[in-house]
């Protein structure tokens, strides 16, 4: 799949499918991540993440019950979600503003004329 440059800043989302695709091509014998990360527009210190937690999973015993170690790690990720999601929140609120303020200016602009 060919992507087109993004403007400089922007960014795009992956889903986990794709991540652990392109995860699974750096692991290729022959396969150099520089090589995987250039070809999918990925940092290669997001790929070598990438390459980190598919490996902290892949490794994971499941057979085991929970102890109290993994209901903290359990704890500490929903905490990294409400963080990420706390932050993606304000994003909206701010673009939601910006747009309310564009709408603004529109209506201005119409009223002139």
């Amino acid at each position: 799949m060919v992507k087109l440059p993004a403007e400089r800043g922007s960014r795009y989302r992956r889903s986990l499918s794709e991540k652990v695709a392109i995860v699974r091509e750096s692991l290729m014998p022959g396969m150099t991540a520089v090589h995987v990360a250039r070809k999918h527009q990925v940092a290669l210190n997001v790929l070598y993440y990438w390459r980190k937690v598919y490996r902290d999973l892949v490794d994971m015993d499941l057979s085991k019950p929970n102890s109290a170690s993994s209901h903290e790690r359990d704890i500490a990720d929903l905490e990294l979600q409400v963080r990420n999601l706390e932050r993606l929140l304000g994003q909206r609120t701010l673009e939601v503003e910006l747009l309310r303020e564009k709408l603004r200016r529109r209506g201005d602009d119409t009223k002139e004329t």
